[in-house]
């Protein structure tokens, strides 16, 4: 108790025997008779020591909570998030260790040393829909947004959308500053870049330095990474792990300095198009014989594989991370300070982008499909003392849940109204290693627009998760297909024609939520004739 008392100048010991002194004088009043008239002001003096010793401890536990966000006197924790773009499941070595050509030792250690989950979901297969529910632990098509947002209105209103995330609509960075945190934001935006749109400050964000955004503060100078007219540096994108790192540390070092908990959030480049790396990145990652499997080599301005690229970038945002995590020792902040990271959504495919060669893992589909592989990605949380180490939890998780999850473990009441507009839940409970509650709200997907890609990885527009059983469908009720994603990872065994009362109670539920949503275009989700592989 010690550790985190606010009063460690107070001795526990002194302080613990005044207040028994204080509670068996008080006993002894209560019984006393007429006779013990003349010890009153033994009594009463006794009663003025208590109360100064009171006075003295609210005084100080008052002192400690403004330092330190409000609340108790135990010393909120600081959070980071990690958010990569595009890093499918399996992009990470921890998740798939097989393939040799993954280089994420900081990662891997951090799950070592906290908790990964298998089976955690993001809201939606594309970057904006996907940032939405993390930052507002509401389903994003509820509040508008069914695909990335575009920069300008004439697109965003072509897919039925706002130009921008409402910045009256709560979300963690805004509750966590109102309750003392000092935030900040450093990397991809992506929640409004047309000229009106909010900046990221609009939000409850107090320090950033983004792009995709209308943020005065460019990091490194670059407003788009897929313009060279709105990104000139042409290795921007191998410089952004670092640059964002660097900059999440210089607020680090003053919120630190200012004694405040902080709120960070650090949203990576890599591995979006562009991957365009320094020299000195491809040569500490020699691919030792030529690009692998079907990988070619592009002869241009960056004639090296694909494959070599892709991973030289991961392997410098995991260098990057490390330098993170090691600069959280020095400052001696580790102990004190929730680190998680997670993706966006699955892995690009390389028909958009030739040096996009990321992995689903064992799992079907990859970004824009609402099949597991597009929006089933890694998630690792190390809170020391509190997460176990070492922990691998196949406990059903979503992105939604992140907002009360956070407020649980900062211990910061969710404003007035707030609660019931969430459909995330506070699985603090599961990462503290213990069981978690049954999920009240399933877990509902909505892509509306185009998958890229292989036909069988063309789902449905339409999901719904409950316990073991996904239900794809169209909003016209064409296309049903039912998976049991614990016996089955691949989906490839429908169930839908063995299990009519579970596809009849799922299909009800996701067309009344489907009801509920605001309209906009739909473009068509075709069945696959071709072999699936």
């Amino acid at each position: 108790a010690s550790q985190n008392c606010a009063l460690c100048s107070v001795p526990l010991s002194w302080l613990v025997q005044r207040l028994r002194e204080g509670l068996h004088l008080a006993s002894s009043m209560g019984k006393a008779s007429l006779s013990a008239v003349p010890r009153v002001g033994v009594v009463k003096g006794a009663f003025t020591r208590l109360l100064f010793v009171l006075i003295s401890v609210l005084s100080l536990s008052t002192g400690s909570a403004q330092r330190n966000g409000g609340g108790s006197g135990v010393k909120k924790p600081n959070v980071i998030f990690i958010l990569a773009d595009d890093w499918g499941w399996g992009d990470v070595g921890v998740y798939n260790a097989d393939d040799h050509s993954i280089r994420t030792p900081n990662l891997d250690g951090l799950a070592s040393q906290g908790m990964m989950l298998t089976d955690f979901h993001v809201a939606n297969p594309v970057c904006s829909p996907s940032r939405t529910a993390f930052m507002t632990g509401q389903f994003p098509s509820t509040l508008g947004i069914f695909n990335y947002l575009r920069a300008t209105h004439q697109a965003n209103h072509g897919d039925g959308m706002p130009d921008f995330l409402d910045p009256d609509t709560p979300t963690v960075t805004g509750i966590l500053q109102q309750a003392g945190y000092t935030t900040g934001h450093f990397g991809k935006w992506h929640l409004g870049s047309t000229p009106d749109a909010p900046p990221p400050s609009k939000y409850g964000i107090n320090t950033s330095a983004t792009y995709t955004s209308t943020d005065p503060n460019r990091l490194g100078g670059c407003a788009d990474p897929g313009s060279i007219k709105e990104c000139p540096d042409v290795h921007w994108s191998g410089k952004s792990s670092r640059l964002i790192v660097d900059a999440g540390l210089d607020f680090i070092g003053n919120a630190t300095k200012n004694d405040v908990p902080f709120y960070l959030n650090l949203w990576f480049h890599v591995s979006h198009a562009p991957l365009q790396l320094l020299p000195e990145q491809l040569r500490s990652f020699p691919i030792n014989s030529s690009c692998p499997g079907d990988e070619w080599v592009i002869s241009d301005l960056f004639p090296h594989c694909p494959h070599q690229v892709f991973r030289a970038a991961q392997h410098d945002a995991d260098v990057q991370i490390g330098r993170l995590l090691s600069a959280l020792d020095k400052m001696q902040a580790s102990n004190n300070t929730i680190v998680i990271f997670s993706a966006d959504n699955g892995p690009e495919d390389p028909a958009i982008y030739f040096n996009s060669v990321g992995s689903a893992g064992p799992f079907r589909g990859q970004k824009r499909s609402i099949y597991e592989g597009g929006h089933r990605v890694p998630f690792i949380v190390r809170y020391p003392g509190v997460v176990p180490a070492g922990r691998v939890s196949s406990t059903l998780v979503s992105s939604v849940d992140f907002l009360p999850t956070i407020a649980m473990f900062t211990n910061t009441a969710l404003p007035s109204g707030v609660a019931e507009k969430l459909v995330g839940m506070d699985v603090t409970s599961l990462l503290k290693g213990r069981e978690l509650p049954a999920r009240s709200i399933s877990l509902k997907w909505d892509w509306r627009f185009s998958v890229i890609g292989p036909c069988w990885n063309v789902a449905p527009r339409l999901a719904i998760r409950k316990g073991s059983w996904k239900l794809l469908m169209n909003a016209d009720s064409s296309r049903v297909e039912l998976y049991n994603t614990t016996q089955m990872l691949f989906e490839d065994v429908d169930h839908a024609a063995t299990q009519p009362d579970v596809v009849t109670s799922l299909r009800s539920e996701l067309l009344d939520w489907v009801a509920t949503q605001p309209k906009g275009p739909v473009s068509g989700h075709p069945a696959c004739t071709a072999r699936v592989s």
